[in-house]
């Protein structure tokens, strides 16, 4: 199997040759390639070229384009702001109050902002290898997400808790999640062999499990329900406690952080969906000795590798300033222990 074939068997419930390895690594790309972080997350040839450096360094299997987690917000009018080679934060939020919610648009992705930047760095990518290596398009944010960056992540919150019930939050929610599919449905038609997204302020370590099933979890499955292809979730911090809840999704994928329990992920979610993950991105990939990421690297596959629904990948994405000794480690352990009989 080459890579794409590698990738493609497990999202397809199917065991590969081996366990096949996808980094989240567009900070670490950028950074190793030379390329300034503000001319990779605008230019969408410098993205490229950060990527293709980085695969053939590591030879890894997929490759994850991301610009970063504003792109969408800032596209349907949130304001953006970005430090000298720091990912983008916003500065401002797109409304000031949910009885606005009704203003918004769904985006444009041919058109809007920089998500024509990620489509035509996709483009690149598939025409250069993607007939050997899976390309995965990053379409951060999802519905909740999006929506927290939209109203503002305080405000929105407090909302939840104070005004549940309040027509603004579904009509924000149901905006967000037109421009999320949008944006999907565009990283499909550009090529990418499967595409994902983060909801990170959706999981336990900010949302109590209760106001993720009702304003959360409905529309990471409703995307999943209108996707026709592999589509990959993320959700930051330890997601232990709603493992149950997304154990009942619809077959798809689930990028788990290093803080939630592999054996509780691989008894309820590893059933009948793909697990990408966990290694810690910072406390081992960036700051371990290379032992440390071989011997976590075995654990971890010694848990997930069982029934071929597995690839291996950080918890997160990398930081730009992990040791290159450690992601070789990384996937030489892959390939040492990963093998299917």
């Amino acid at each position: 199997m080459n890579s794409l074939q590698r990738v493609q068997a497990v999202l397809a419930g199917q065991q590969p040759d081996r366990v096949p390895v996808c980094l989240h690594n567009f900070l670490m790309a950028s950074h190793e390639a030379g390329i300034p972080l503000e001319k990779y997350l605008t230019d969408p040839d410098a993205a490229a070229r950060a990527h293709l450096h980085a695969v053939e360094k590591y030879g890894y299997d997929s490759i994850c384009l991301d610009l970063d987690t504003t792109m969408i917000a800032e596209a349907m009018g949130a304001k953006r702001d970005c430090a000298p080679n720091e990912p983008g934060h916003l500065a401002a939020p797109a409304i000031h109050s949910l009885a606005e919610a009704h203003r918004l648009q769904p985006v444009n992705p041919e058109r809007d902002g920089r998500i024509p930047v990620i489509l035509e760095a996709v483009r690149i990518l598939v025409k250069k290898v993607g007939h050997e290596i899976a390309i995965r398009g990053n379409a951060d944010q999802c519905a909740f997400s999006l929506a927290s960056l939209l109203r503002g992540m305080e405000d929105f919150l407090m909302e939840l808790a104070t005004e549940p019930d309040h027509p603004g939050i579904r009509a924000l929610l149901d905006v967000a999640h037109q421009s999320h599919l949008a944006v999907h449905r565009a990283l499909k038609n550009a090529g990418a062999h499967f595409t994902s997204c983060g909801d990170s302020p959706a999981g336990p370590d900010l949302l109590s499990p209760q106001l993720f099933q009702r304003f959360a979890r409905p529309y990471e499955e409703r995307l999943v329900r209108e996707l026709d292809w592999p589509v990959l979730i993320h959700i930051c911090g330890d997601t232990t406690k709603i493992l149950d809840q997304l154990s009942q999704y619809p077959a798809c994928a689930f990028e788990l952080d290093y803080k939630t329990d592999a054996h509780r992920a691989k008894s309820t979610v590893g059933q009948n969906h793909i697990l990408f993950g966990n290694i810690d991105p910072s406390g081992v990939l960036a700051r371990g000795t290379a032992a440390e990421v071989r011997a976590k690297t075995r654990d971890l596959i010694a848990i997930w590798k069982p029934g071929g629904r597995f690839i291996l990948n950080a918890g997160c994405a990398v930081p730009a300033n992990t040791p290159p000794a450690n992601l070789h480690a990384l996937i030489q352990t892959a390939h040492e222990v990963g093998r299917y009989e």
